[in-house]
């Protein structure tokens, strides 16, 4: 019984919240939907980390080239706001480079979510 209260209670606002943003839009010729955000913004938003390695060992994170010491301090504050690091390097059917291992270990010690991706540009994930 007390469940069929609140259902019937939340049924209602929704209902009328709903028939309130029709009657709105429909007196009001400049309502405007709002686009998703772009996924720079989601990134961003997100918390990313963006690492990637070249095959010569330059490491970027966000696009920035990073030294070891650098990525370790951006991982640092990652890790403070629970984020999760992209990772991603060059030449994926070769062995990783010294500094992409490097680069993983440091990952790995703050002990941080990663997703996997294959390219450079961070838009196909790495299928293992």
């Amino acid at each position: 019984m007390k469940y069929t209260i609140l259902f019937a209670s939340a049924f209602m606002l929704m209902t009328s919240c709903r028939q309130q943003a029709i009657d709105t839009a429909n007196n009001d010729s400049t309502f405007i939907l709002e686009s998703a955000p772009s996924i720079a913004q989601q990134t961003e938003d997100a918390n990313v980390l963006k690492v990637y390695v070249e095959k010569n060992g330059t490491i970027f994170a966000n696009g920035t080239q990073a030294t070891i010491t650098e990525l370790d301090n951006q991982l640092k504050k990652l890790k403070e706001k629970n984020g999760i690091v992209w990772y991603s390097r060059d030449n994926l059917s070769d062995d990783p480079s010294r500094e992409a291992m490097a680069a993983v270990n440091e990952i790995l010690q703050y002990e941080l979510s990663v997703k996997f991706f294959a390219d450079k540009e961070f838009k196909k994930e790495a299928d293992f």
